[in-house]
């Protein structure tokens, strides 16, 4: 398809001059609660706090039992220590750990257990485990695929093995990609496939808030329903807290839709409720699927404005490789049943379709999927082969740019080795901690050759990495720790698609509209966002 320059200039950009009108829905989606919640920052602070006040009562009241509960606190810290150590996790969540352990010298070492050993995580696992066990025969190898990536040597096969052998997620062949530079386009060709619609359709996204965008999605699937069609929905708990009512399931049965919510977030401590659902999926007759950065909210479309311009990017996967992304959103459909899901697998996962014969022209498509039950990191391991593999250049959009040092020193070196590694980023963060985060890691990045760019019309949401004009990824992770250890994720690795065409076309419109980073830039930072990004940077991993 082709890509449209986006409308903002950098005279513009400049000015500011990118308001649009509030958008208002039609549909009345009742009223939202507001909930306490508890999650992995907020028990962190709450911690604090009542460390502050335990030391403050212990030097008063309780001096002749201090050296008691020091020496329990630095037994019990010790082992813990030797234990995180010699666990296989990130380096970087050793650290932030075992920093927490002495800045919180009596419940750091608690709330660690907490975590580790927090049954509901426990449960949760078994269930996913069960899921991919009921699909895993429908996502086997096809060697007939398999031969013809030997064959045109398109991507590394390692990749490829490591992608069917810890998913499993094979490689197709016969797929189609559309690529979408703007959330406006995607969102258009969303509803036109939508409309045509004649069997199921299934949708699991990571935000859903009331709006334009959702009132025309809800009046065709209740056109659809009304036609027959199954609809399914599931969204993440994180919506249904913080922008939909508890009766919006009411709402979508209504008009002929199951819907189901992804762990809500409950007023009570609990760690897995830092396990979002961040996948945004959209499932058409188990032969179109949508997937990329777009969630269904109206500053997606740029409806309204929230952060300057919205630049996100989608793709959409018409052919047999829509079958992995369907048995992805099964097993998020039925993560909360602890029996065997009762469901006809075959009616939606079913090879009938599947074309005779190859064509080479369509390139090869692999899905992909993260889930923080299993310690894989497929996402980190994606963008990691891609920038090792690379020869001439790589280049990135993300909206956040959090590194672990293993991902730092893979863009250092892949810089250092002429490799011309370009990434975009928001001028206009949404999120004030993660800018600061990223602007720590400027100076590493500058020194190794490494251009990094602020898209100054506003806010960077694509998520797509670009190589070599031979292969591409788009899809919902992040460049920071949350998407490739403590989110449910998904993406879309394409080689030799055509598809790379309109993703280059896209990153070349795009760059000349960002302001490029400079050491004198960074330099010029206020003293206190220099400071403040090293130190929220320690404790990244726990944010």
């Amino acid at each position: 398809m082709s890509i449209n320059k986006s409308p903002f200039s950098k005279e513009s950009a400049t000015k500011k001059n990118y308001q649009t009108p509030p958008s208002t829905s039609r549909r009345h989606y009742g009223k939202r609660k507001n909930y306490v919640l508890f999650n992995r920052s907020a028990v962190v602070i709450l911690l604090m706090l009542f460390q502050l006040f335990l030391l403050i009562y212990v030097l008063f009241q309780l001096t002749e039992y201090v050296s008691i509960l020091l020496s329990f606190n630095f037994l019990l810290s010790f082992v813990l220590a030797i234990y995180i150590v010699n666990q296989t996790t990130n380096p970087a969540y050793k650290m932030a750990w075992l920093t927490l352990m002495c800045l919180l010298p009596f419940f750091g070492a608690l709330f660690y257990l907490f975590v580790q050993f927090d049954p509901r995580s426990k449960k949760m696992k078994a269930r996913m485990q069960r899921r991919v066990e009921e699909t895993s025969s429908y996502l086997q190898a096809d060697e007939e695929v398999l031969f013809a990536m030997r064959q045109r040597k398109s991507a590394t096969m390692g990749i490829v093995h490591y992608l069917q052998t810890h998913g499993p997620y094979p490689a197709y062949h016969n797929t189609d990609v559309t690529y979408f530079s703007q959330g406006e386009e995607a969102f258009e060709a969303i509803k036109q496939r939508l409309r045509e619609a004649t069997s199921f359709v299934f949708l699991e996204y990571f935000i859903v808030s009331p709006g334009s965008i959702l009132d025309e999605l809800l009046d065709i699937l209740q056109e659809r329903a009304a036609a027959g069609v199954e609809i399914r929905f599931l969204y993440d708990g994180f919506s249904h807290s913080k922008s939909l009512s508890d009766t919006f399931l009411d709402e979508l049965e209504e008009i002929g839709v199951q819907g189901r919510v992804f762990q809500p977030l409950r007023p009570f401590l609990s760690t897995d409720q830092n396990n979002r659902d961040h996948r945004k999926i959209m499932i058409i007759d188990g032969k179109i699927a949508f997937t990329g950065g777009f969630n269904l909210a109206d500053e997606y479309a740029n409806r309204i404005t929230l952060y300057g311009h919205w630049k996100d990017a989608a793709v959409e996967i018409n052919g047999p490789a829509v079958r992995s992304f369907t048995a992805l959103f099964l097993q998020m459909w039925h993560s909360e049943e602890s029996q065997p899901a009762q469901e006809d697998f075959d009616f939606y996962l079913s090879s009938s379709s599947l074309p005779a014969t190859a064509n080479p022209a369509l390139g090869f498509v692999l899905p992909y999927g993260d889930m923080p039950n299993f310690p894989n990191e497929i996402g980190e391991m994606v963008y990691m082969e891609i920038l090792t593999q690379a020869e001439k250049y790589v280049h990135i959009m993300t909206p956040y740019l959090i590194l672990d040092h293993e991902m730092a020193e893979v863009l250092v070196y892949a810089a250092q080795r002429g490799v011309d590694v370009k990434i975009i980023f928001p001028h206009i963060p949404d999120k004030k901690i993660p800018y600061l985060i990223a602007k720590s890691h400027y100076m590493q990045l500058l020194q190794a050759g490494v251009q990094l760019y602020e898209y100054t019309p506003g806010f960077v949401h694509s998520k797509v990495y670009l190589c070599d004009d031979r292969v591409a990824t788009v899809g919902t992770y992040n460049m920071d720790y949350r998407s490739f250890y403590l989110h449910y994720e998904v993406g879309a690795l394409l080689y030799d698609s055509p598809a790379l065409k309109d993703i280059a076309a896209d990153f070349n419109a795009t760059l000349p509209l960002c302001q490029p980073i400079t050491p004198d830039i960074y330099r010029a930072l206020p003293l206190w966002q220099r400071v403040a990004g090293y130190i929220f940077r320690l404790f990244a991993p726990l944010i």
